[in-house]
């Protein structure tokens, strides 16, 4: 593996690695109010709640092998590679590609959903469009790619403008969500009596299971950020398990409370609009407010997903998986020509697929190989790698959990992927969009090894070394924060003592 000869400044505390990962949490305004359309408020809190729990117990896993790989861009795909290219180098470039299309893709879904619901409050009557290539395209999408490039001109300038805006964005979010939750019961306007469960189909079940995944196991997210953090072997592993009950209680609670107040039929109108139906319903005349915070949390959503998606596109490069141009890093630190590559196909995708659940779909056939992979990945480095240092270390008895969440994993990928029709949405468009996204990695894994690295011997399988180098594992000591000008201080959060 190539070693950089830059790295990533470490200027992240576990709060602000929190509030990165915690961006996503938007989902619960994105295809949540779908699915309580389609199948009942009991069934989704069901769906999400499993989605959750194998969220969750996957972080476990992810934020050892962070602990193991301190130096290493790249997150859950470079640790699954670091498991398997022992035995196929071949692994390596499909689940890094697919892990960075789950991070990459959603963000055109949520600029779609960001266009859609500032049309619909401050320009209702801007209905013009055009149709290209079956897609109509209109003001939401002018918006959306408005957004999308101001998040890419953001996070070029380094990551604590990210950091401090993802921050106050979803500190500004959990405000209006326990407004949201609480003013129900307060104003006597809910009631369990409308909650119902029309689910009865098991393959249905993995199909939401595939589509819920696409936000729930963002979890991991603080892992994209382990070369950046002051202290990657306690700080990464807080700040999955922060995002983890925050997002559990999140994704359970919501769903429970708007059913209850709102009705599941109004939600399944208007379900990326039904926080402000909510809201209009408890406080008449609230409705520009409520679509001003929902934008900001989502504009704050696609700054953080742009973020890691840039990382995860770094690290692809860096472990030799795809052309070397995207490993560099621009003049403050951050992966420039990454984050442009991935503005470039958001904007192709928003443009050209759409709809917001078949980009889901799309996105997510190599995120969720990816995450079933780093499960096996977890299992082979505990038994390749028994001595290598783990400052963060799970008990013997994970390996059998780790087995078992991964097939969990290419399960529900594979009946989520071959029906997008159970949901009522997409179908052989999206599965075919999802396995040319997925499989374009080949031939540019491909050009690097065979050309751009022809210096160098092809091998299908490469000698992994049973402990590491001090550069591979040990934070330098121009890396640790001190107190000095010279050195960059936290983002978020005082030094520990």
């Amino acid at each position: 593996m190539t070693v950089p000869t830059h790295r990533l400044p470490r200027v992240l505390t576990w709060k602000s690695g929190a509030f990165l990962g915690l961006t996503t949490i938007l989902g619960v305004f994105t295809t949540v109010g779908y699915m309580i359309g389609l199948v009942g408020a009991w069934a989704v809190i069901a769906i999400w709640a499993v989605s959750m729990v194998v969220a969750t117990a996957q972080a476990f896993l992810y934020a050892e092998m962070a602990t193991m790989f301190p130096n290493t861009a790249g997150g859950v795909a470079a640790y699954a590679n670091e498991g398997l290219r022992r035995y196929t180098v071949f692994v390596g470039p499909i689940v890094s590609w697919g892990y960075w299309l789950g991070y990459s893709l959603v963000q055109a879904a949520i600029a779609l959903i960001f266009g859609q619901v500032v049309q619909a409050q401050w320009f209702p009557a801007q209905t013009w469009g055009v149709d290209l290539l079956g897609v109509h395209i209109g003001l939401p999408h002018v918006l959306g790619a408005a957004a999308l490039v101001s998040v890419f001109l953001l996070n070029i300038f380094g990551i604590r403008p990210a950091a401090r805006v993802t921050s106050l964005g979803v500190i500004i979010f959990t405000v209006f969500v326990a407004i949201m939750v609480l003013l129900p019961f307060v104003e006597g306007k809910w009631s369990g009596a409308g909650l119902t469960w029309r689910l009865d189909d098991p393959k249905l079940a993995l199909v939401l299971l595939y589509l819920a995944g696409w936000t729930t196991y963002a979890v991991e997210g603080p892992s994209l950020f382990a070369p950046e953090y002051r202290r990657p072997g306690t700080d990464c592993p807080k700040a999955i398990r922060v995002c983890a009950m925050l997002m559990i209680g999140v994704f359970t609670i919501v769903p429970f409370v708007v059913s209850g107040t709102l009705g599941e039929k109004a939600i399944g109108d208007n379900p990326n609009g039904y926080a402000v139906d909510v809201m209009n319903l408890l406080w008449p005349g609230s409705s520009s407010l409520v679509v001003a915070v929902v934008a900001i949390g989502l504009w704050v959503t696609l700054v953080g997903t742009s973020a890691q998606a840039g990382r995860a596109l770094l690290g692809i490069s860096r472990s030799d998986l795809t052309v070397k141009q995207l490993s560099t890093l621009n003049s403050y630190g951050m992966p420039g020509r990454a984050l442009g590559v991935d503005l470039v196909v958001n904007l192709l995708i928003l443009f050209l697929v759409g709809n917001t659940v078949a980009i889901v779909a799309a996105s997510n056939l190599g995120y969720f190989i990816c995450c079933g992979l780093a499960c096996w990945a977890y299992v082979l480095l505990r038994r390749d790698r028994p001595e290598w240092p783990r400052p963060y270390r799970l008990s013997r008895k994970w390996g059998v959990v780790a087995i078992a969440l991964g097939a969990f994993d290419l399960v529900v990928a594979a009946v989520g992927i071959t029906n997008p029709d159970l949901a009522g949405r997409g179908g052989l468009k999206e599965t075919l969009i999802s396995l040319v996204l997925l499989f374009v990695c080949i031939p540019l894994f491909l050009l690097r090894r065979l050309w751009q690295d022809r210096d160098r011997a092809f091998a299908w399988r490469e000698e992994t070394p049973a402990l590491p180098s001090g550069d591979e594992h040990a934070v330098a000591e121009d890396d640790l924060p001190v107190e000095s000008p010279a050195r960059p201080k936290a983002i978020a959060g005082e030094p520990d003592k």
